[in-house]
């Protein structure tokens, strides 16, 4: 076991509300984007466009929208770990399927803060 294991009845809703979590700041990262669109439309239709104000926007949206597509991935990482946790409880190693969704969620829990 590594770490000393963990508690599967206390793992399940953790996920499930982590996917909640995630659901909800991609919502609203999401809605933050489409403001972000109009400001960048607005820099563009002004008399002397103010286009390095727009590419500055246009280059933290893109991040935004890199980070929401991060959080939709994680997502269905934790809901496929919260379907399958009777499989990790009931055998004595992570299953071979799962290794790669488990090391996902424990590298992104340093740096996602959800």
């Amino acid at each position: 076991m590594i770490f000393g294991g963990y508690n599967a009845s206390k793992l399940k809703p953790q996920l499930k509300m982590a996917v909640t979590r995630f659901q909800i700041s991609a919502n609203k990262k999401s809605a933050i984007m489409k403001q972000k669109i109009r400001e960048i439309a607005v820099l563009l239709a002004d008399d002397p466009p103010k286009e390095e104000k727009a590419r500055i926007k246009a280059e933290a949206l893109i991040r935004d929208d890199n980070t929401v597509e991060a959080y939709e991935i994680l997502q269905l990482n934790c809901e496929l770990l919260s379907e399958r946790i009777h499989l990790i409880t009931h055998s004595k190693e992570c299953p071979p399927d799962l290794v790669s969704c488990v090391s996902t969620i424990i590298w992104a829990s340093a740096i996602v803060d959800i």
